[in-house]
């Protein structure tokens, strides 16, 4: 997989989302892909930002992402929080992944 596939990947987990409700998203790739040192087996990294997260548990979060990477059937692994969650930045993940790369 080269980075062009994986921006088509996010693209089809992006609409599979919407699919299932989650609207105004924005996607933030980090890990190796955005850092550039990925190799064949590297998984897709990504937070997932939209205020349709808000008031859902990180179950019904959970269950919103497996059924969408289910569907595009990709190594994706996912972290979904509210833009607000974001901008706190009180979760661990934040420092590491806000240096990634903001998929259009």
């Amino acid at each position: 997989m080269d980075k062009k596939t994986v921006i088509s990947v996010i693209h089809r987990f992006k609409k599979a989302l919407e699919k299932r409700g989650i609207k105004e998203i924005q996607i933030i790739l980090f890990g190796s892909w955005s850092k550039g040192n990925y190799h064949e087996e590297s998984d897709i990294d990504l937070i997932v930002l939209s205020d349709d997260f808000f008031g859902k548990s990180f179950w019904e979060r959970t269950e919103i992402l497996s059924s969408a990477i289910l569907e595009v059937f990709e190594p994706i692994e996912a972290i979904a929080m509210t833009f607000q969650e974001w901008e706190k930045g009180d979760s661990p993940i934040i420092a590491y992944a806000g240096s990634g790369e903001v998929i259009q």
